[in-house]
C-alpha cells in the first residue's frame, strides 16, 4: 500500500514538473514586445601570440588548465575573444615580478589586442604568468558590463635553463 502511495507521488511530481503554465498578457497597449535571447555566455579566452625571429608566429591558448610551451622571444601580442575595459596586462616573472616592457593595447567592438614589447628576451626554461587584473578598482569588465575576475595564466619557455654563473673566488687578504 505503502509502495502505491510512493509511485503515484512520483508520478504526480513529474506531470507537474514537465508541465508548463500559460504567461499571462498584459492587454494595456496592445504592442507587443520580442524578448530576445541573448545566448549562452561565451567565456573570456586569451591567446598569446609569439613573433619568432624567423617572421613567423606561434599561437598558443591560455587557459590556464595546462602551460604552453612559447619560445623565448621579446614581443608578445595577447589576444582575447571580447573587450575588456579597465584591464591592465602584465608579464610576471618566476619570482612574481612584473618584467619591464612597452605595452600598446589596440581595442575593438569585438575584442582586445594588446601588444607587449619586453625590454629584455624571456629567458629559456622558465616559467611565466600574464596577469590581467584591473587598472583603477576592483574590477574589469568584459565590453558588456558584466565583471570579469582576475586572470593569472601560466606560460613556461622553450629551451634549457641557463645555469647561474658560479661567484669568483674570495681572495684572501694578507695583512700586514
Amino acid at each position: 500500500m505503502r509502495l502505491w502511495k510512493v509511485v503515484k507521488l512520483c508520478a504526480v511530481v513529474g506531470v507537474t514538473a514537465g508541465c508548463s503554465r500559460p504567461v499571462p498578457v498584459p492587454a494595456d497597449a496592445g504592442v507587443t514586445a520580442a524578448v530576445l535571447d541573448a545566448g549562452p555566455a561565451v567565456p573570456l579566452t586569451l591567446d598569446i601570440l609569439v613573433a619568432l625571429p624567423d617572421g613567423g608566429t606561434e599561437r598558443h591558448a591560455l587557459l590556464g588548465l595546462d602551460s604552453p610551451v612559447v619560445s623565448p622571444v621579446r614581443s608578445l601580442v595577447l589576444e582575447s575573444n571580447r573587450p575588456l575595459h579597465n584591464a591592465r596586462i602584465r608579464v610576471m616573472d618566476e619570482s612574481d615580478r612584473a618584467l619591464e616592457s612597452d605595452d600598446v593595447p589596440e581595442e575593438s567592438t569585438s575584442a582586445l589586442r594588446y601588444r607587449i614589447d619586453l625590454l629584455r628576451p624571456l629567458e629559456p626554461g622558465h616559467r611565466y604568468a600574464v596577469l590581467v587584473d584591473a587598472q583603477s578598482g576592483a574590477t574589469f569588465d568584459d565590453g558588456s558590463g558584466k565583471e570579469v575576475p582576475e586572470q593569472r595564466l601560466e606560460f613556461r619557455t622553450s629551451g634549457e635553463r641557463e645555469r647561474p654563473k658560479p661567484a669568483p673566488p674570495k681572495r684572501k687578504r694578507r695583512h700586514r
